[in-house]
């Protein structure tokens, strides 16, 4: 018996065109174009994120030869199959299944000895095994469980992998060459158990902990700072701050190593105010996150809460705040649903993710909406994507005039805030010179942070902050890195009122960080020529009846567990567009 070879891959592209596998609206490998800077043109970020899991699992399979194969075509896909494969295990979301039922029928037919595993939210669907030709349904968390298939003790020591979080970014048409940001992924599940969320229920409502600790948490900035040269990172957690003392610790660790490292994290409304502003400002949180959902107050995690002042809050000390709410409530009509849109933009938050109701299979919300009749019949699992067509019939909406509303909505939060890229930098420069502020007031009135109670208090032995001297000067350098899309953002503005808006930040920049050098000037100039032939390119897509330019994120293929000693990077010959490697977890 020959020794277990594993692919990991994540379902073929291209992405975002629609076709008898997938749906084109909403569907892009874009987080932000998709559905936070949506309709934003030429202002919005373009940016693809690795399919981090697949990485993680491979990096904790000790015997088991593993390749990941990240975004591939179908042609890359096939040709990888001929490299002699016994397991082949296909991670992919709901709104994706034809795509993976595609991949598995090949697999059968071609290689009917190979082993076909799949993963991924799309193990939700109740008729999974009706559609998805398959050996093994991964349906809990991975890790342990292809440990514990292929003979290993699904018990051992968490190997978090040393990688990037983008794999390509563009910013008005300008590509990023260099990603500045590492990617953590400290635990999966989340407690709160909201009724439509996939995540909660995917894994019974409970937090399954990779990174218990904030030394675990600093040992891989450490890791990551060293091997990729990065001191940023995004946290892939559905409620980071969930474990404050996890989070206590992080900080104590920094400030005692005096690296004062950023996050951008995903929290809950309630969970912000128990720990407080300041201690997220000093912990070095940049973005954050936060599921309002609703005005009413629906759920526990922003009950009695004044989202309003504590969004204002976040966002003068610093912190990109991204919000999102959810369109098409049982308790919507026309009247309310218009509320609840005006009560969003008007919470000011730097970006804002409108997402339609989606009673997911695997939800306390789908199996209700079964049980009462209320789903669709044969509503098609790839519009399951809440930027389009509604999946349940709603008494007050059709299912096709939902996707005309959403998309009105994005319209009218950039109308009214201008660019997401601008209120980030707005932002970024508040805080810088709030913080400055603040600790001006602190060194004269002896106020000292207190790790106990997580505020500054009035200490007997006071000592001057070290280590928010450094965090300040971080702000400062973040401050830097947004001017120069000041430029763009007020030429390509949508209106006057935005045009003033980004007008009134670049003074705030003059105030705080005195007048741009020639290389800033020239850097602001740059772009705006990238950024006027992607408007150029925009405009011509939408004479064809096409709103987006597609971007296909590039191929990556990584090796684990081979024979080389020491990991490596080539480029790979037969995937001329991606990127290849070869690694061992044991070095």
């Amino acid at each position: 018996m020959r020794p277990a070879k594993l692919l990991l891959t994540t379902i073929f592209g291209p992405y975002g065109i629609k076709n008898k596998y997938a749906e084109g609206l909403g569907m892009q490998m874009e987080l932000f174009n998709n559905q936070i800077t949506r309709e934003q043109g030429v202002h919005s970020p373009r940016t693809n994120f690795f399919t981090f899991p697949l990485y993680f699992l491979a990096e904790n399979l000790s015997s088991v030869s593993t390749t990941v194969l990240d975004f591939p075509t179908w042609r890359a896909f096939v040709r990888e199959l001929k490299k002699g494969y016994t397991h082949v295990g296909i991670s992919f979301v709901q709104q994706n299944v034809l795509k993976a039922k595609r991949m598995a029928e090949y697999l059968r037919k071609n290689y009917p000895e190979i082993k076909i595993i799949v993963g991924g939210y799309g193990t939700m669907l109740p008729d999974l095994e009706d559609i998805v030709p398959c050996d093994e349904i991964c349906r809990g968390e991975g890790v342990s469980w292809l440990r514990e298939y292929f003979g290993e003790n699904p018990d051992a020591p968490i190997k978090h992998p040393i990688m990037h979080g983008v794999s390509q970014k563009y910013l008005y048409g300008f590509r990023e060459v260099i990603d500045d940001s590492g990617m953590i992924f400290p635990g999966l599940g989340c407690t709160n158990g909201c009724f439509f969320c996939s995540t909660s229920n995917k894994f019974n409502n409970s937090y399954i902990p990779f990174l218990p600790t904030g030394e675990s948490v600093f040992a891989v900035c450490e890791e990551g700072q060293e091997q990729l040269g990065v001191d940023g990172f995004a946290i892939i957690d559905e409620n980071f701050l969930k474990m404050p003392d996890r989070a206590r610790d992080l900080l104590a660790n920094m400030e005692y190593h005096r690296q004062p490292y950023s996050f951008a994290v995903f929290s809950s409304a309630e969970t912000i105010t128990e720990v407080g502003v300041d201690f997220l400002v000093r912990l070095g949180v940049c973005l954050i996150w936060v599921g309002v959902e609703s005005e009413k107050t629906l759920f526990s995690k922003v009950k009695d809460i004044d989202v309003r002042s504590l969004v204002a809050e976040l966002q003068a000390k610093g912190i990109t705040v991204v919000s999102s709410s959810i369109l098409f409530a049982e308790h919507h009509d026309k009247k309310t649903l218009e509320q609840e849109i005006d009560w969003a933009i008007d919470l000011g938050t730097d970006l804002h993710q409108f997402m339609q109701l989606i009673p997911f299979p695997g939800t306390p919300l789908y199996t209700r909406y079964v049980a009462e009749g209320k789903m669709i019949p044969d509503f098609p699992y790839t519009k399951l994507h809440g930027q389009d067509e509604l999946a349940f019939y709603h008494p007050h909406f059709t299912s096709r005039e939902a996707g005309k509303i959403t998309r009105k909505a994005f319209r009218r939060k950039y109308e009214t805030d201008g660019p997401g890229v601008l209120n980030m930098a707005h932002t970024v420069i508040r805080g810088y010179e709030t913080a400055r502020a603040d600790m001006e007031f602190r060194e004269e009135t002896g106020l000292s942070w207190n790790p106990g109670t997580l505020r500054y208090e009035r200490s007997g032995n006071y000592q001057p902050d070290e280590f928010m001297k450094l965090r300040i000067e971080k702000m400062r350098q973040r401050a830097l890195e947004f001017r120069p899309i000041i430029l763009s953002s007020r030429i390509f503005a949508p209106n006057n009122d935005c045009r003033k808006k980004a007008a009134q930040v670049a003074t705030l920049y003059n105030e705080a960080l005195g007048t741009p050098t020639l290389q800033e000037r020239v850097k602001s100039f740059a772009l705006v020529g990238f950024a006027t032939i992607e408007w150029f390119r925009i405009q011509v897509k939408r004479l064809f009846g096409k709103r987006e330019i597609l971007r296909q994120p590039p191929i990556r293929r990584v090796e684990y567990n081979t024979e080389s000693s020491a990991p490596s990077r080539v480029e790979a010959a037969e995937i001329p567009t991606g990127l290849q490697h070869r690694c061992n977890p044991s070095t």
